[in-house]
């Protein structure tokens, strides 16, 4: 058994640093990839997949954070995330065998999310838990996204060469 592998891309490296958690890492063959809320530098649509962390990740204070504010965009962005994150790690949203979302107000964005998840999900689909919740790290996030996935006898994975 191998010792596990954080996965930091180089976007988050500040995350890690500052906030003392990985991203992600691996280990036993699968990647356990921390929540993701879809934030950018200013509300609006980021430019990149982690633009949003990268830009929040720096300080330690949590009102700097913010979320996407267009519900949609800010479930897209969590989940173009989550895609990078994975993609440091030798897998894809393929690969996804358990999702865990947590939901403010999920009634209300529960058709906006929906949409979402299933423009980046495909079959065969992963298990998936949905939790209301009261609020979130990063205010004005209306989701947050975990994830497990296999990566163990991917063509190409190399895990040590994502962190």
């Amino acid at each position: 058994m191998t010792d596990p592998v954080r996965i930091i891309p180089p976007a988050l490296q500040a995350t890690y640093d500052n906030w003392h958690f990985a991203p992600a890492v691996i280990s036993n063959g699968h990647v356990f990839v921390s929540g993701i809320i879809g934030t950018s530098p200013d509300g609006e649509l980021p430019s990149g997949a982690l633009a949003g962390a990268e830009a929040s990740a720096a300080t330690y204070e949590t009102i700097a954070l913010q979320a996407v504010r267009d519900p949609e965009a800010q479930f897209d962005t969590a989940f173009e995330a989550l895609s990078a994150i994975l993609h440091h790690a030798g897998a894809t949203l393929a690969d996804l065998v358990e999702i865990t979302t947590y939901h403010v107000d999920m009634a209300t964005h529960m058709a906006a999310f929906t949409r979402s998840k299933d423009r980046y999900i495909r079959p065969p689909y992963p298990a998936w838990t949905a939790i209301g919740v009261a609020e979130l790290l990063v205010p004005g996030g209306l989701m947050e996204i975990r994830a497990i996935a296999r990566v163990q006898g991917r063509a190409g994975a190399d895990p040590a060469a994502h962190h």
